[in-house]
């Protein structure tokens, strides 16, 4: 009886030794705004307003990163969305630049304790408003700019690898607010100068 309990031991921890790596030690990406192209807009100049006031308690956890989302965000529109018009104003209404983190329902069978289960959801949300008030013709514009990115990280992830998730994840979410931003912004007329 004592031998089988060691065998099932021993074929347990050489299971879940199965496909183990060894984890890379690298740091999260830099956050780098000149990465992104800028836009020549028509509007003598950007205001950016950040009402987003960041929870410091769970599920949020977007004050442990540097800089904060929000700051991110107005670094974005300050390199992208370039003033070259003689007249006008354009504002970035920030509302939410939120980074959740939410444990997951883990398997209890057998199959689950031998496997390395996702353990952790990390959310970021984007939203934003942008108005164009170009009183050169009186056009004004409004958009909203909403983008979300999920990851999920396994149990066995280490606090550097947990990290870089985070970093990746709302970077991709703010690659998505570019991309969205670009795709309703080309629908206003005469907003973009060539």
């Amino acid at each position: 009886m004592r031998f089988g309990f060691f065998a099932l031991i021993a074929v347990c921890a050489g299971l879940m030794g199965c496909g183990a790596s060894t984890p890379t030690t690298t740091a999260p990406q830099k956050f780098d705004s000149a990465s992104y192209t800028p836009m020549a807009l028509n509007a003598r100049r950007l205001e950016i307003v950040e009402n987003w006031q960041m929870p410091m308690q769970e599920p949020y956890i977007g004050h442990f990163q540097t800089p904060y989302p929000s700051n991110m965000v107005a670094q974005w529109a300050a390199a992208v969305l370039t003033p070259a018009g003689g007249s006008g104003e354009l504002v970035l209404d920030i509302s939410t630049a939120s980074v959740t983190r939410e444990k997951l329902p883990q398997k209890t069978d057998l199959k689950g304790l031998l496997t390395d289960q996702q353990d952790t959801r990390v959310k970021v949300v984007l939203e934003a408003k942008l108005m164009w008030i170009q009183p050169v013709g009186g056009a004004r514009a409004m958009v909203n700019l909403v983008a979300t990115h999920s990851t999920t990280v396994p149990e066995s992830t280490t606090p550097n690898a947990f990290d870089i998730a985070v970093r990746d994840t709302l970077l991709s979410a703010l690659a998505a607010l570019d991309k969205e931003a670009r795709k309703e912004i080309r629908k206003i007329d005469n907003i973009v100068l060539p």
